[in-house]
């Protein structure tokens, strides 16, 4: 698999990647510099938006918006000046944040929450729908992170960072409720903590490993099949993208990381993009779905 810099950035914690197959071009974030980033990875063109608070996630919404796990809640993003529009503040607390969210199949935004000194058990998941109405989808999170769904939108994978696992649940389509919650795939303390997630038309998921400088790419029967090593320890989140959605963009964080450590990763907080030789599917939208 070859590796190269996509954009070469300076990112706090860059994240939450998205492909716009629209427009054939990459959003991600900076959560804590509350920047949403867009580039064309064929002419390089590179743009970026200033919000002004913390970012979790962003999805797609319109042609003139983003819908976007915030930190305290859901809003709208205008994508020509980066005005917030709220729809649903979740958060009254100044200790705790939105983080990773995607779209399901069906169109609601999910998204999730951590502490800012993360605690078992301290967080939850959210759905937001298009009727405007926020639900809890399960409480007891210390840390939620990756999330995305099979092909058929019945299996939901999602993880808790401080679990150090992948869960797998039954995904109820109509009402997007979960149940049956199964350990899918438990890392070792050495690969690092499980962060962002995506999955490819076979199936097979792809996570970033946070600390662990590389991306596993794990199939369904919970088998390892591949993996990426990163020259940075921190990478955050992974997306597929490009003109036959078979590259692999990968988000990275310079994060508390050392002056001698940034010496030693210089390239900490960029984009970085691998072919890998299979596809992804496309997010889906707000409000639409696949």
């Amino acid at each position: 698999m070859n590796l190269d810099v996509a954009h070469r950035g300076v990112d706090e914690v860059g994240e939450g990647p998205i492909w716009d197959f629209r427009a054939q071009e990459l959003l991600w974030i900076d959560v804590t510099q509350g920047v949403v980033h867009r580039l064309n990875p064929i002419t390089s063109a590179h743009t970026s938006l200033s919000i002004g608070v913390h970012i979790g996630a962003v999805a797609f919404y319109s042609d003139e918006f983003l819908i976007a796990a915030i930190r305290d809640g859901f809003a709208t993003i205008s994508k020509s000046n980066g005005s917030i529009n709220y729809l649903s503040q979740v958060i009254h607390e100044n200790t705790i944040r939105f983080n990773d969210g995607k779209c399901d199949p069906l169109g609601r935004f999910i998204a999730g929450t951590m502490r800012y000194l993360p605690e078992p058990g301290s967080a939850a998941l959210y759905s937001y729908n298009k009727a405007g109405e926020v639900r809890e989808i399960l409480n007891g999170v210390g840390l939620s992170n990756g999330l995305c769904w099979d092909a058929s939108g019945t299996r939901f994978y999602y993880i808790d960072t401080l679990t150090k696992e992948i869960s797998l649940f039954e995904y109820n389509t109509e009402n997007g409720a979960l149940s049956n919650r199964k350990t899918f795939y438990t890392f070792a303390t050495n690969d690092g903590s499980p962060d962002g997630m995506t999955i490819d038309v076979n199936g097979n998921l792809w996570v970033a490993l946070w600390g662990g400088g590389k991306v596993r790419c794990i199939n369904t029967h919970a088998q390892v099949i591949a993996e990426i090593k990163l020259p940075v320890s921190q990478p955050t989140s992974v997306a597929f993208g490009g003109e036959k959605l078979d590259q692999l963009f990968i988000t990275s964080a310079r994060f508390q990381l050392s002056s001698e450590q940034q010496s030693k990763e210089p390239l900490a907080g960029s984009l970085f993009v691998a072919d890998v030789g299979v596809q992804g599917v496309n997010e889906p939208t707000f409000g639409i779905g696949r």
